[in-house]
């Protein structure tokens, strides 16, 4: 090669690595703006109930990627980020740079069943929707189901469905007058006993069960250091009976 061609290479050459040291000169200042710029300083969490908005934070925001506000972005508008149990979706938005709001959007979970071991909660149609050791404060325990086969994502196999429209409505009312049973017992016939310690209190099969649950509210702190039943089985708007029958000690 003539001696001009070896300088005309060198030249090229030098070209090259001062191209590539002004774009690193660009970049590093530019990768060091979006670590610091982006870094998560506040979080806005809302529509969460079955974890608090720290727990939420906690398991979003995971390691020193994660807490980069423009990665987290991306990282749930793009990628498939980890699933946290009893929530369908996170929304991530971002409100600034160091600023970031998480929309938690949660499954209709209405109650939950115990078996072998494991609390398998299901929605309002009574899909199995989660499988957790854990038991959700909020969350009742539902008893006296009977099915024939238990499988995630799937319908619980109950002989009469309507089962589920009843558990949704009971849910929604002890929900609606701040009633928290430790357990919701469905009996023959879909009768119903709501559990509170020692105390049962039974509603019975027909109907009123708004009323019943109504006049339950007014009644609870009755319920305290009792044990027995309550009927309310033929309790309407016309007969207010009501009895309590002791526990035999």
């Amino acid at each position: 090669m003539s001696e001009h061609g070896k300088n005309q290479k060198e030249r090229y050459r030098g070209r090259g690595l001062l191209a590539a040291a002004v774009l690193v000169l660009v970049l590093l200042p530019a990768g060091f703006l979006a670590v610091t710029l982006f870094q998560i300083r506040e979080v806005e969490v809302t529509g969460n109930s079955f974890y608090s908005s720290q727990e939420i934070q906690d398991r979003v925001i995971t390691d020193r990627y994660t807490s980069n506000s423009l990665y987290l972005y991306l990282k749930y508008h793009y990628l498939e980020p980890e699933e946290v149990p009893f929530v369908d979706k996170i929304e991530v938005t971002l409100l600034g740079p160091g600023k970031v709001r998480l929309r938690v959007y949660e499954k209709s979970v209405v109650g939950y069943v115990s078996y072998m071991g494991a609390n398998l909660y299901f929605d309002k149609d009574g899909v199995v929707v989660e499988s957790s050791s854990e038991v959700k404060e909020g969350i009742p325990c539902i008893d006296g189901l009977q099915f024939q086969s238990l499988t995630l994502y799937q319908k619980l196999a109950v002989a009469d469905e309507s089962v589920f429209e009843r558990i949704l409505n009971i849910t929604q009312l002890v929900k609606k007058y701040e009633l928290a049973p430790d357990r919701i017992e469905f009996g023959q016939n879909q009768e119903l006993t709501l559990h509170f310690g020692q105390v049962r209190v039974a509603l019975g099969n027909s109907g009123f069960l708004e009323e019943k649950v109504g006049r339950l509210h007014d009644l609870y702190g009755d319920l305290e250091g009792k044990s027995g039943v309550f009927h309310m089985e033929n309790y309407t708007e016309d007969s207010k009976f009501i009895s309590f029958e002791k526990d035999k000690e």
